[in-house]
């Protein structure tokens, strides 16, 4: 792997080339992705879409403290001001949140009047149970469109980039938080230890912070790469997620593994003073990660050639079927949709993509121009097999496309395996 400095894309405000976390210069490269458009920036024609700017996608890894990141980091203002990707639209998501919000007001023992702020709020849908249960809630999203849908469903919502100087405000104007949720943030945000800092400001004494992260692990070893995009900043493992909590004063009680994004870690944390001995479960993963070489970065090692291998196989599949003269479309007009698009080089080939999400409907993605319609269109004919790009949502698309296949259609799943049914 060789050395290349992190570089800063659409934020002259921002010169900083060095590690997002610890302000390494040692960085390496992992893979180099073919450049790509912001994955949610779809437009409003086709030819708009086909013109947009795209931007580096490489993906390093830092040797001072071991966090993967990208090297281009697109400005967070043009990633988040219209971000369309809206939580409630999305069933199995709705009922993630909803066993979230259980678990922590059970785990919490927590008493009505609570008070539950929420990093990255989107559209309110995690808070929105809470709130159910008697909490008092704040979210806190730079999406503007996202925050007034929950601001009308009850559900308060500051417009902002979180960090300290946000939370310092809201502690100031409403007090500390019980609980601090943070589901998929700190891949997305680009000063790290501002939006660690925060937190801790944030949460009251004897408060639980509850943070998801993508386990960059699972990730590599299973060479899945449609994650990476402009969006998502930073890869985290469980070793350099502990270290950044214990620098600004966090200590990891507990973890947990779930299958969101392909493989992340439910973390829990408390002030440091106050956290106990950690849960065994923390001890495990760090094993793990020990075992398959993440503190020296050696799991990285072959990533880029799967990466490839992927691609490849997928393009092989799509215009293997093409040649017989099969026509095909996607479902799910997703972030990582994009990225798949862009390494298997199948957008020529695609009909349309079919997305759940009325916001995304009638516009085009981005690069390719590719249609997003409604879901009823996989039902009504047309074409014979349809790529599954929300692929982690595959047994829930398999329902949705019941007519589609008791047609004769066919499914291409990408991921874990390429399987074409």
């Amino acid at each position: 792997m060789t050395t290349t400095p992190i570089q800063l894309v659409g934020d002259s405000a921002a010169d900083d080339r060095a590690c997002l976390l610890c302000g390494s210069a040692d960085i390496s490269v992992v893979v180099s992705l073919h450049p790509t458009p912001p994955a949610n920036g779809l437009a409003a024609t086709a030819e708009a879409a086909k013109a947009q700017l795209r931007y580096p996608l490489d993906l390093v890894h830092c040797r001072g403290c071991g966090l993967v990141q990208l090297a281009d980091i697109v400005d967070r203002s043009e990633l988040f001001s219209d971000y369309r990707y809206a939580t409630g639209a999305m069933p199995p998501l709705v009922r993630h949140f909803g066993e979230l919000a259980g678990q922590v007001i059970s785990r919490s023992d927590l008493p009505p009047g609570s008070r539950v702020t929420e990093i990255g709020s989107n559209d309110g849908t995690l808070l929105g149970f809470f709130a159910e249960s008697g909490m008092m809630v704040h979210g806190v999203d730079p999406a503007q469109t996202l925050a007034a849908e929950a601001n009308e469903r009850g559900v308060p919502t500051r417009v902002a980039l979180f960090d300290d100087r946000v939370a310092e405000q809201i502690v100031a104007e409403s007090g500390r938080s019980d609980v601090v949720v943070a589901n998929n943030v700190l891949a997305h945000v680009r000063d790290i230890n501002a939006v660690i800092r925060g937190i801790e400001r944030l949460l009251a004494p004897g408060g639980v912070a509850v943070v998801e992260v993508a386990h960059v692990l699972p990730m590599v070893t299973s060479g899945a790469f449609e994650f990476i995009y402009h969006e998502h900043v930073a890869y985290y493992s469980l070793h350099v997620l502990r270290a950044a909590f214990a620098r600004h004063g966090l200590t990891l009680i507990d973890v947990e593994q779930i299958p969101t994004q392909g493989g992340s870690l439910r973390c829990w944390a408390r002030h440091s003073g106050a956290a106990g001995e950690p849960a065994g479960t923390v001890a495990e993963i760090l094993a793990w990660e020990r075992e398959a070489d993440v503190p020296c970065g050696g799991f990285l090692d072959g990533y880029a050639t799967r990466v490839r291998r992927v691609g490849e196989r997928l393009n092989d599949v799509v215009c293997g079927l093409v040649g017989q003269g099969r026509t095909i479309c996607g479902y799910g007009a997703s972030a990582r949709a994009v990225t798949l698009l862009g390494q298997s080089r199948i957008g020529p080939f695609l009909r349309w993509i079919a997305d759940d999400n009325p916001r995304k409907v009638g516009l085009f993605t981005p690069g390719d121009g590719i249609e997003v319609v409604d879901r009823g269109h996989l039902n009504e004919g047309g074409v014979d097999y349809c790529v599954v790009f929300a692929w982690n949502y595959a047994d829930e698309i398999r329902r949705n496309a019941s007519t589609f296949l008791a047609a004769g259609g066919g499914l291409i799943t990408p991921f874990p395996d390429l399987v074409v049914t």
